[in-house]
Formats: structure tokens, sequence, C-alpha cells
């Protein structure tokens, strides 16, 4: 039986995510260079993992944790790989990284450092929306990660909320379907993205599906980019500029209220006074 993840934070989320489906341990050190993850930052999760009884901890070099009950396996889950002296397995690693829910972390902390500096985006908050959360406006309303920024203007009065949308998909969900995720997004959303990884040994075979999803973007004004690593911002390439919305302002506050987190939540209530 799979846990419930609703009432976890973004990084327990991601922490419980990489712990193995079959119960088996991994050292705190190898979790920490597998998610890269400072110790404040792993620790704060792995605590709060243990003392929600999800996580159970043992003895090993640095310290080993595990899942409190093992689950059956399903795509659904990361696994972290790792040989036998607890260091990653970097092939097998770029192996399962076609698993979507896999790419969130990297994709996540290259948004909130490079592309958030490339684009000049002073960001209160870059989220993992995909794994807890309610479903405010119907099916595929719920992004995998979000950003919120409130702007000002010099000539322009008062303080702006943008809230941008991204749609994860790995290489073999390059299709035309990941548009209509992410116009769905839009409706609480003032620019929406989808995030394709693309191989670079898969880039020429995937060139005419990513043609099809860019031409189709660009009729709905849906940004497209592309991402050759994950954790490399200089192997993405954005191939559609989002165009930006003003969404309705009730679906963006149900939205701010059910997907994001209190901290967030807090931080924009104060932002915008």
């Amino acid at each position: 039986m799979a846990a419930d993840l609703s009432a976890l934070s973004e990084d327990e989320c991601t922490l419980y995510n990489a712990l193995p489906v079959d119960g088996s341990s991994r050292s705190n050190p190898s979790l920490r260079q597998y998610l890269h993850w400072n110790r404040n930052r792993y620790f704060l999760a792995r605590d709060g993992l243990v003392d929600k009884g999800l996580v159970l901890r043992g003895r090993g070099r640095g310290g080993v944790v595990r899942r409190a009950q093992a689950e059956t396996q399903g795509d659904t889950h990361l696994v972290a790989i790792m040989v036998e002296d607890g260091t990653p397995d970097v092939e097998r690693i770029e192996a399962a990284i076609t698993n979507e829910l896999s790419l969130y972390p990297p994709m996540r902390d290259v948004i909130e450092r490079d592309w958030a500096q490339e684009h000049r985006q002073d960001l209160l908050a870059v989220e993992i929306t995909a794994l807890g959360g309610g479903r405010p406006d119907g099916i595929w309303s719920r992004p995998d990660i979000t950003t919120v920024e409130v702007r000002t203007f010099e000539y322009v009065p008062g303080k702006h909320l943008d809230v941008n949308t991204f749609e994860i998909k790995s290489p073999s969900a390059v299709n035309v379907q990941a548009v209509y995720e992410a116009l769905a997004h839009r409706r609480a959303a003032t620019r929406s993205y989808v995030l394709f990884y693309i191989p670079l040994n898969r880039a020429a075979s995937l060139r005419d599906d990513v043609e099809d999803v860019a031409a189709v973007a660009r009729a709905h004004g849906i940004g497209v980019v592309t991402a050759g690593d994950p954790y490399d911002y200089d192997t993405w390439e954005e191939l559609e500029e989002a165009r930006r919305v003003e969404p309705d302002p009730e679906k963006l506050n149900s939205f701010i209220g059910a997907q994001l987190s209190e901290r967030t939540r807090s931080v924009i209530s104060r932002r915008l006074r």
C-alpha cells in the first residue's frame, strides 16, 4: 500500500520518493549526493519523515535510512540506484532518469538557480507541486513545478503576482498532450511551460516530435523548453516563449491555496501587503 504523501513538505516528498520502494536501506551521504542537497536541507526533511513514522533510521557508515513500509514498485516512484559501497551508480541512474518523477528535483533546482537568473526573475518560491495538494479545477490542473514572483515596476503602480507552471515530460512522452496539460494549468497561472528531457543521444530521433509539439504550443501561447541534461542549464533550450496572461483572480487564489505550501502562501501574503 502506498504511503499518503499529501501532508508532507516538498522536500519530505522528494526524499521519500528517493528511497527504494522495496524497503532496502540507503546511506545519508549517498542520498544527499544524489539529491544535491546540503546537510541542513537533507536532515530537516529526513527528521520530518522519521517523526511522521514513514522512514526508519539504521546503523551504517554515515547513518542509513529506509522506508518504514515496503511497497510494490510502480512507475511513479523514484529509486535511488547505488552500488555496493553506497555511492551513486551513474550509468544506471542515467538509464532510470527517463522516469518523470526523477526529473523533478534536478529541474526544480536548475529553475530556481539558472533559469531565474537568465530570465531576471526574483523568485519567492519554486515548488514541486506534482506530489501533493488537490486538483482544484479538474483533470490536469496540478502542474509538476510552480514558481512564484511578485514584481513591481517604475512607472506602473501596484504589485504584480506571477505564478508560472512547468509540465515535466520524459523522452517517452514527447507529444501534444503535454501542451493541453499546460493549457489546463494556465487557467490559474500567468505563464505555462512544457519542459522535455531530451537526452543528447536521442535529440535527432525526437526532433520531428518536438517540432510538432512546438507548433501546437506556439498557437496557444505555451512555452516549450528542452533539456539535454536535467542538471545542466547549458543544455537547456527555450524553443517557444510562454505568453503571459492574467488568470481569473478566483482561480489563481484557489490554486495558491490548494497547491502551494503554507510557507509560500505566507510569503506571498506578506509581499502583497
